[in-house]
């Protein structure tokens, strides 16, 4: 009898401790809309795109390529997509938002090329 109960005393803690050992930890999710920028490759910023964007406007209108009505066109909505960069940025940049920023950018990128192209400017 002093043997089983030795033996029980005994293996009391070691069936205690096998049911606290640590469980593995949680799998990570990422959360629907935010971005982990230290695992997102870097891509060219918003402000780079919009910057180069200004760029081609100013160069468009030194070269006359542009007309000053399309110049001032293409600036407010530049001034729009950084006034909106800025808005969403205070709290940081969800993907959809990063998208619709880089969208409206590229799309300005393009419409500014376009009408460079078109070369319907004011000729000096």
């Amino acid at each position: 009898m002093r043997l089983v109960l030795t033996a029980a005393l005994l293996l009391a803690p070691l069936a205690a401790q096998a049911q606290f050992v640590p469980r593995s930890p949680p799998v990570e999710t990422r959360m629907p809309g935010i971005t982990d920028m230290g695992t997102q490759p870097q891509a060219p910023s918003v402000g780079h795109d919009l910057s180069d964007a200004r760029d081609l406007i100013r160069d468009g209108r030194a070269d006359g390529a542009l007309s000053k009505q399309e110049a001032r066109a293409l600036k407010r909505e530049a001034r729009q997509i950084g006034s909106l960069a800025e808005r969403y940025g205070r709290d940081g940049l969800s993907d959809p938002e990063r998208r619709e920023i880089e969208t409206r950018t590229q799309l300005l990128r393009a419409e500014t090329l376009a009408r460079r192209q078109s070369g319907n400017g004011d000729k000096p």
